[in-house]
């Protein structure tokens, strides 16, 4: 088999799936490996999102994943490890409202952004499933923001993208990444029950 036939068959789907979940896991278990394993799957991700789906949106979100993993990697390696006092915490009540706000008109800009710039920009092809892939986008955006912080809300926000991208990835005709996605659904709420497992214990 030749590098062009695993390039262009289910191969490097199949990679990328498998980093994201030990990542999540990883991340879930407040364990700091899970952070380089993130920067390789959001490359992979990268790559099959401009040259096999077509979804700009997600393409954008996973190259600018990298730094964000690089800055999540410092940040908890500077705060200190899950031993340490960096522990999980929910935000205040008005953040919490002010965060919501920005998400909800962040999506709105974003959405119509990228459908200007596919009008006006020769190299963008144009986006499928613009504001589906709007929202997961800026929301993990916002999310993984959080999870560098180590606030619970991060959790919130990567559920509801996890049930946009099954439902984004299905009908992209990639069940692979579809069911990437259904894992994340289950990590997440795995990640949430574990941090709140560790703030209970923090606070006692």
């Amino acid at each position: 088999m030749s590098w062009q036939e695993i390039l262009t068959g289910q191969a490097p789907e199949y990679l990328g799936t498998a980093l994201s979940v030990v990542s999540v896991i990883l991340i879930a278990r407040q364990n700091i490996l899970g952070w380089p394993l993130g920067i390789l799957w959001a490359m992979i991700s990268a790559w099959l999102a401009f040259t096999r789906w077509q979804l700009v949106s997600d393409g954008i979100l996973y190259v600018s994943y990298v730094p964000l993993q690089v800055y999540c990697w410092i940040a908890w390696l500077r705060h200190g490890s899950a031993q340490e006092a960096f522990r999980p915490t929910w935000l205040p009540r008005v953040p919490q409202v002010v965060l919501l706000f920005s998400a909800l008109v962040a999506v709105v800009l974003w959405g119509l952004g990228v459908k200007y710039l596919s009008q006006h920009v020769s190299w963008m092809t144009a986006p499928a499933l613009l504001w589906r892939d709007a929202t997961t986008t800026v929301l993990s955006y916002f999310a993984q923001l959080l999870q560098a912080r180590k606030r619970m809300e991060n959790w919130i926000g990567w559920v509801i993208v996890n049930v946009l991208g099954i439902h984004i990835y299905l009908l992209r005709g990639s069940p692979v990444y579809a069911a990437q996605y259904g894992f994340f659904l289950i990590l997440g709420l795995y990640g949430w029950w574990s941090w709140h497992r560790a703030r209970k214990e923090a606070i006692a």
